[in-house]
């Protein structure tokens, strides 16, 4: 297969579709091409960390300029606040730069990271590509990168190797969105920890460091279980040997319902 001109949105899909490609010995040149993402702080940080992959991976990389008019412009016709359009009109603008881009330098192929992401549907992003590639009279390249457990093992990546990982899709649009969100959960959370903590509990919420039992009591986790751990979401928990013993808590990543944090027990 010809080389396909890859659009990047971000390092963590790129993790993905990298594995994937090499697996099916294509290589590929990128586009980080994202005039989405708001503010210009957070691009920064997501084109960095897609260059710490160039440097890793050594591969080859067309220029795009950071401009977020572009995105802005587009937006203009768009409801906003309608996630559906709005998320679709961005990754055609995106995808459809890429293709142009790939036109005009030779490539027989284009693809694009999003087809990593778990946010994104498939089905909208092959009828853009196959659009797109009627248009440009060139091939779009489709691949489920996100299957086989590929977030969780790109996740382990990025981890391991310091890879920035974003905490929104990236317009302002959907930052306000995200931030209302984790507003909504932490209240949701708030409210089920009143009916099970006696005490003002709420400086323990999202603490680096959690101490048990020197700032948790155990007795509230043998009484209402570990459900209370994940409602505090601390990241890390210091915990004795003897109340890790009698809530079968190993040292280390520990998974609470659909959520993981790291238990250090002394």
């Amino acid at each position: 297969m010809n080389k396909i001109l890859l659009h990047v949105c971000c390092a963590p899909d790129l993790v993905l579709a990298h594995k994937r490609l090499k697996e099916e010995n294509i290589e590929y040149d990128t586009f980080f091409y994202n005039p989405n993402i708001y503010p210009e702080k957070e691009y920064i940080k997501r084109y960095e960390a897609f260059k710490q992959l160039k440097k890793m991976w050594k591969f080859k990389e067309l220029k795009s300029e950071y401009n977020h008019e572009e995105f802005l412009e587009l937006m203009k016709n768009v409801d906003v606040k309608n996630e559906k359009e709005r998320c679709y009109k961005c990754m055609y603008q995106r995808m459809e730069k890429t293709a142009q881009l790939a036109k005009e330098k030779g490539y027989k192929i284009f693809s694009t990271t999003l087809l990593s992401s778990p946010r994104k549907s498939h089905d909208e992003i092959k009828r853009i590509g196959n659009e797109l590639a009627n248009k440009y009279n060139i091939m779009f390249y489709y691949n489920n990168f996100r299957s086989n457990n590929a977030i969780s093992e790109g996740a382990k990546f990025c981890k391991a190797n310091n890879i920035y990982r974003q905490q929104y899709c990236g317009c302002e649009f959907s930052l306000i969105e995200a931030e209302q969100l984790r507003k909504k959960s932490y209240e949701q959370r708030k409210e089920r920890l009143k009916k099970v903590l006696d005490f003002d509990f709420e400086h323990l919420m999202n603490k680096e460091l959690l101490k048990i039992p020197e700032e948790l009591y155990p007795k509230y986790l043998y009484e209402n279980g570990l459900e209370i751990i994940k409602d505090l979401k601390p990241r890390i928990i210091i915990i004795k040997k003897d109340i890790a013993r009698d809530l079968k808590i190993k040292n280390g990543r520990n998974k609470i319902g659909n959520w993981k944090s790291k238990f250090i027990v002394i």
